[in-house]
């Protein structure tokens, strides 16, 4: 999955003395902002392509929209990985840790769990009797399947286990493209395994080891602070670009598995791992200009950054509920409705989040 470009690959020893820039901290929430923004989006234009005439234009492109959007999660994994990875260096009590992970990960995800299984039974999308099987059960926790969104707490909580054991990697400078480079093919690797059946991954998307790459990157650009700033600088047109390109080679791929076509796993995996990964980077990046720039949109892509989890765990609800109302035929009418419902279940839980503040349900739905 490694973008090889001349200037860049003569860059390994970034220094971890550069001076980090105190837009740096309002970067990473502008970064959360837009990422957010995304999912809702990405889940609002999915929401849309069921109900619009397949083959229309609306239909293709909310499709492309929808399929663009796909490296929403690997953004929240990469900076989990940054932020955590940058905490832990600094300071590390591995007992404050793990308590600190089951009341502010562990129990909001197997609460959110509860709530949205019984959200789909109250809702019809489920028959009640299967709230009666253990093994269902089962699997809504382990994979993530208690709705279509919780994988994401999954993964970080597979992540947040075996950080005390990464730790020690990362306390020593690596080149950038060494990591880069071995975290593509530990990927390859994990993808063969588990297609020979050694791994048996049953959902490989729910797993932590199936978003290597971007763990990877998330993790050296916290061990090396101003690491990321230098390899903006000098070469955010190469970042630009690998964006660009593996999103040609990946959005073909993706549309044509939205269409239920056959196609080649290991062709759209890599593609997928190259465009998330490279789309990542162009986001921290353009999150930092905009930290850089202040302004109202920047205090509000901050705001919505720090509310960002009340709004990636309530929002899936909200676009349920509204999607019961129905759409209107007309293609502009039918738009504007959509674009209501989504930044209603944008906007929705931001007040919701805000109203709930510092208090104990605050702390028990949301873990802060």
């Amino acid at each position: 999955m490694t973008v090889h470009t001349p200037d860049l690959a003569v860059a390994p020893a970034m220094p971890t003395t550069l001076p980090v820039p105190a837009s740096r901290l309002v970067a990473v929430d502008v970064f959360r902002g837009l990422a957010i923004l995304a999912v809702v989006a990405h889940h609002t234009a999915g929401l849309g392509v069921r109900y619009v005439p397949e083959g229309s234009g609306l239909a293709v492109a909310l499709s492309v929209v929808n399929r663009s959007l796909l490296f929403v999660v690997p953004a929240f994994v990469f900076m989990t990985a940054l932020v955590l990875t940058r905490s832990a260096l600094r300071h590390f009590d591995v007992g404050r840790y793990y308590r600190s992970r089951v009341r502010t990960a562990l129990l909001p995800y197997l609460l959110w769990t509860v709530l949205y299984v019984l959200f789909r039974f109250a809702t019809g999308q489920e028959d009640p009797s299967e709230l009666r099987e253990p093994g269902r059960w089962l699997v809504w926790v382990q994979y993530g399947k208690g709705y279509y969104h919780l994988y994401f707490l999954l993964v970080v909580l597979q992540f947040y286990a075996v950080l005390p054991l990464l730790l020690p990697l990362w306390r020593r400078r690596w080149p950038l493209w060494g990591v880069l480079g071995a975290a593509s093919l530990a990927q390859l690797a994990v993808y063969g395994l588990n297609r020979v059946g050694v791994l048996e991954f049953a959902y490989p998307a729910t797993m932590a080891l199936w978003y290597l790459p971007t763990l990877a990157l998330g993790m050296y650009f916290g061990a090396n602070e101003g690491a990321f700033e230098a390899l903006w600088a000098r070469g955010r047109g190469w970042i630009l670009g690998a964006a660009v390109l593996s999103l040609a080679w990946f959005l073909p791929l993706s549309l044509a598995a939205l269409q239920e076509e056959q196609v080649n796993t290991l062709a759209f995996s890599a593609a997928n791992w190259a465009y998330t990964a490279a789309a990542v980077l162009a986001l921290f990046g353009a999150s930092l200009a905009l930290a850089a720039m202040r302004g109202r949109w920047v205090r509000a892509l901050t705001v919505l950054g720090t509310l960002s989890l009340q709004v990636y765990l309530l929002h899936p609800a909200l676009l349920y509920m509204m999607e019961r109302w129905g759409f209107p035929s007309h293609p502009l009418a039918f738009t504007l409705t959509l674009l209501g419902y989504g930044l209603a279940a944008l906007l929705l839980p931001v007040l919701l989040a805000r109203a709930l503040a510092g208090t104990a349900v605050s702390r028990w739905l949301f873990g802060r």
